[in-house]
């Protein structure tokens, strides 16, 4: 039977169930779970569900089916919740045998973390749609990754122009979570990545890079900068500030302060200690937070490229070990378990600077650094979804590498292959061969350009004459090619029925997207092709489904562009 995440184990009984669907509920259990039985399937002459728990946070479950009788049994609320998820998946399936499943999660902590700074700010229906699929997959943790993107009080003019959640918007969600067993934490940019907050003339003087001059290309300057200034006493106040705003606003116990490529402390040149001007002034930061009664969390390679800086950090922090390479540094993840600290290892979905995930990198990316973070005692998996460059790729276009995430961290011995494949495509996509063409149209979007950075840099050397490096070679052949693939691709979707219509349609999206961008990097390197989709028509199709699902934010940017090189 195929299920997500693979229960630990499943027997077989004789009998099967008699009827797909429950009798309505009458047990008084808690509101929550109260909410998560009602959308199971009900009917007057269903099987009579039967709830055991005592309240607490466990999330070992059984699961026992009868042919009159479903009972579902948890020391904890949690394994309770879990347990109706599975059923959830059972009951959509048909004839059902008696079946007694005994199930708990390998890693305590299972994580997604998503990226609502980079050009997109969905919606809160969206971000509810996310926290819905993530429970159903037993997922627990949500992050979204800010660092601009709030209201700040210091930002007015900026929310404007990139858009913005508000604190009304992350209540709303804190409490959604809440319902259906995911921890929501808070996580700000506090160090490095504090860009577009620093380009502001009255920050300005808070930079490291003090003679910085700024190019078009902001979603590079983005990655590349900006550090604010340790040794500013001003820094630590507006980054106080901004903690101080978003905190409340979050049940839980945790805080994210990031840390993370912090990389213009080069420039102080030499005479500094960078490893001790960080963690003098991440150490500020977590005495501020746990004053507050927060335990840290902050991404672990600036401690790893300092190894001392370890030694002197608190016991109780978070260490979110990140690496999103196929080939994972296996000796990072070993490092930290050698000195003891709390480790969350942090995979990623590689849907970054793409229309659509890179399923052959993410698949090696997420299974090796699970197994890894699991043969060395790590707590957790933060399963990362980064918007590098624009985030064009959808919830829909990420799920795959979502939903690998969340089964390996709760069954670490789920395997890659046919049976796997034909899971997803049954329980995550319900189409036939969805899997399948979803390695097409990776396949074909890496023939023209497998990180749309590139495609960036290529617009803004020629509209603004910034030069490059690594300026990759396109030819005539790999722009048909992705042409034709797509397609056809496209041809099989609009044929296709399948349950999760929406991840069909943003597939094709997709698919033409790629048509569309194989035709205008042919004309920015001068090579003649036949415009098969029309670029302002797939553009006015992709902007009325971002427009769904997502506020407006930086998409004018993507238009803009597109627009500019289409009328080349």
């Amino acid at each position: 039977m195929n299920l997500l995440p693979q229960v630990k184990k499943i027997e077989t009984k004789t009998g099967v169930l008699k009827t797909p669907y429950i009798a309505p509920f009458k047990g008084v259990i808690d509101e929550r779970l109260a909410k998560a039985v009602a959308k199971l399937p009900t009917g007057e002459n269903g099987a009579k569900l039967v709830i055991n728990t005592k309240g607490g946070t466990s999330e070992k479950y059984t699961l026992k089916i009868e042919e009159n009788t479903i009972e579902i049994t948890s020391e904890g609320l949690n394994g309770v919740f879990y347990g109706i998820q599975t059923l959830k998946q059972i009951l959509k399936k048909k004839d059902i045998p008696c079946l007694l499943i005994e199930d708990e999660p390998d890693f305590e902590y299972r994580g997604f973390y998503h990226d609502i700074t980079r050009g997109k700010v969905p919606t809160v229906d969206t971000l509810k749609g996310l926290v819905d699929t993530m429970a159903y997959y037993k997922m627990n943790s949500l992050q979204l990754y800010v660092e601009h993107t709030f209201e700040f009080r210091e930002i007015p003019e900026l929310n404007e122009k990139t858009g913005y959640i508000t604190a009304e918007e992350i209540k709303e969600l804190d409490e959604y979570c809440y319902e259906n067993f995911v921890d929501f934490i808070p996580s700000i940019a506090t160090f490095g990545h504090m860009y577009e907050i620093l380009e502001q003339e009255k920050y300005k003087h808070l930079r490291v890079a003090k003679n910085y001059k700024p190019t078009k290309n902001f979603w590079q300057e983005r990655l590349a900068h900006h550090t604010i200034d340790p040794l500013n006493e001003e820094s630590f106040e507006l980054v106080k500030s901004l903690i101080d705003q978003y905190y409340p606003l979050f049940r839980t116990d945790k805080f994210n302060i990031c840390g993370d490529e912090t990389f213009d402390l080069k420039n102080y040149g030499e005479g500094f200690d960078t490893g001790k001007l960080y963690i003098d002034f991440v150490k500020k930061i977590i005495n501020n937070l746990e004053s507050k009664g927060k335990k840290i969390m902050m991404w672990a390679d600036v401690l790893l490229d300092h190894p001392e800086t370890i030694e002197v950090l608190p016991d109780d922090v978070y260490c979110l070990n990140w690496d999103y390479l196929p080939d994972v540094k296996y000796e990072k993840i070993e490092q930290l378990a050698k000195m003891g600290k709390k480790q969350i290892v942090c995979p990623g979905t590689w849907t970054w600077s793409r229309l659509c995930e890179r399923i052959d990198r993410a698949e090696l990316n997420i299974t090796r650094t699970i197994d890894c973070g699991y043969a060395n005692g790590a707590i957790g998996v933060l399963n990362t979804n980064w918007g590098d460059y624009a985030n064009h790729a959808s919830i829909e276009s990420s799920l795959y590498g979502l939903v690998l995430g969340a089964a390996k961290s709760w069954n670490v011995k789920t395997e890659l292959g046919y049976e796997y494949d034909e899971a997803v495509n049954e329980i995550v996509y319900g189409g036939e061969n969805a899997v399948a063409m979803l390695r097409k149209l990776s396949d074909c979007h890496n023939l023209i350009t497998v990180n749309l950075s590139t495609f960036w840099r290529k617009y803004y050397d020629l509209r603004y004459g910034i030069s490059f490096e690594g300026e990759y070679v396109i030819t005539r052949y790999a722009i048909e090619k992705a042409k034709a693939g797509c397609l056809e691709l496209i041809g099989k979707l609009k044929s296709a029925v399948w349950e999760n219509e929406e991840a069909r349609e943003e597939f094709i999206i997709c698919a033409e997207g790629v048509c569309v961008i194989a035709q205008l990097v042919g004309k920015m390197y001068g090579i003649e092709n036949e415009t098969v989709i029309e670029a302002k028509s797939w553009l006015s199709k992709f902007k009325e489904k971002w427009l769904l699902k997502n506020k407006l934010s930086e998409f004018p940017v993507t238009e803009e562009m597109i627009l500019w090189i289409d009328s080349m």
